[in-house]
């Protein structure tokens, strides 16, 4: 599972500002065995994905969206300095 294209934090973009700072995230397209993981086990599997840029994931819930499946998840995450 990619970072969406609508990712944007202070370690991925010049110019940001460093403070910490909450940003949302829509994923479409998780595989659909997110939706048999507990929000517990979601919150971990997201959280690995947005480690490498030192974002901190604080919530992971589905949101509707008009794909296929009818859902997505939204993230919300904290950047720091």
């Amino acid at each position: 599972m990619a970072l969406p294209r609508t990712h944007h934090c202070s370690v991925c973009s010049d110019g940001a500002a460093s403070d910490s700072v909450l940003h949302e995230d829509l994923v479409v397209g998780a595989p659909l065995s997110m939706e048999e993981l507990t929000d517990a086990q979601r919150l971990d599997r997201f959280a690995l994905k947005y480690a490498h840029d030192g974002c901190q994931v604080r919530e992971v819930r589905r949101v509707p969206h008009d794909n296929l499946s009818g859902y997505a998840w939204s993230v919300t995450f904290a950047e720091g300095s």
